[in-house]
């Protein structure tokens, strides 16, 4: 029955995060997929076997822990820069994002986990810090969104930029990610400089930026800069991923 548990309990949750956070809520999870497999539980039961399973004496001592961890994660998140948000799908638990104690003027995101230490982050983990401003001013302007960009030991780190309409739907967007040149930086780097720059569209409701970190490592942002581009600045929405005109419709090589 316990080796059942071990594999029910792996296939409920695939990351320490989700495991720890989901311990509670799972234990009704637990309680259920054993029942399916003709193994009756009690909550109670089901509660010791997740704390058993995760090397700690009873459920008692893995809510102590769960609780110091949280803690230890709330003191460990460094404030805000006034403006700045994070978006609603990145998980703090993941990453550290706010202003860099120690360099005014930069800001900065980190992955918590390290590398290859034996977490598993889930598919597609990043961290955002974004402002939210109306288009109005803007509009029928291309407008820039530039800095400069350090990173360590990143998967990729970029600035980003969306123009929506009023209903939400985004006009223009870029990341960074499908550039062939100027793209993403990734590894070690120093500071280096970036920048998006899109048109915005006569029936533009919003602009959204700001910055982006996916996966592991860490980037840190200083002297950004937003507002119209220079005459001579080409909008980069779509470079390495949209094409001019119809291509290669037969389907040829290389």
């Amino acid at each position: 029955m316990r080796a059942l548990a071990r594999e029910s309990v792996s296939a409920l949750w695939g990351t320490e995060h989700a495991q720890l956070h989901g311990c509670q809520n799972s234990g009704k999870n637990l309680r259920h997929s054993l029942a399916s497999n003709g193994v009756e539980r009690s909550h109670s039961e089901c509660l010791e076997l997740i704390a058993e399973q995760f090397g700690f004496r009873d459920w008692n001592q893995l809510s102590a822990h769960i609780a110091a961890t949280d803690s230890r994660m709330s003191a460990d998140n460094p404030p805000l820069p006034n403006g700045w948000k994070i978006t609603r799908h990145t998980d703090r638990t993941f990453y550290r994002i706010g202003i860099n104690a120690s360099q005014p003027g930069v800001a900065q995101i980190a992955c918590r986990v390290e590398r290859n230490c034996g977490i598993v982050l889930p598919a597609d983990s990043f961290g955002v810090m974004m402002q939210s401003i109306s288009a109005a001013p803007y509009r029928g302007q291309k407008v820039a969104l530039a800095a400069m960009i350090r990173t360590d030991d990143a998967d990729a780190a970029s600035l980003w930029m969306r123009v929506d309409e009023a209903l939400g739907q985004a006009l223009r967007f870029d990341n960074m990610l499908d550039r062939a040149s100027d793209g993403v930086l990734r590894g070690t780097n120093e500071w280096v400089a970036r920048r998006v720059v899109l048109d915005v569209p006569d029936n533009a409701a919003s602009i959204h930026y700001g910055l982006l970190l996916n996966n592991h490592g860490s980037m840190r942002v200083k002297e950004l800069n937003f507002g119209e581009a220079q005459a001579d600045w080409p909008v980069t929405v779509g470079v390495g991923k949209m094409l001019e005109k119809p291509t290669n419709l037969v389907f040829s090589g290389q």
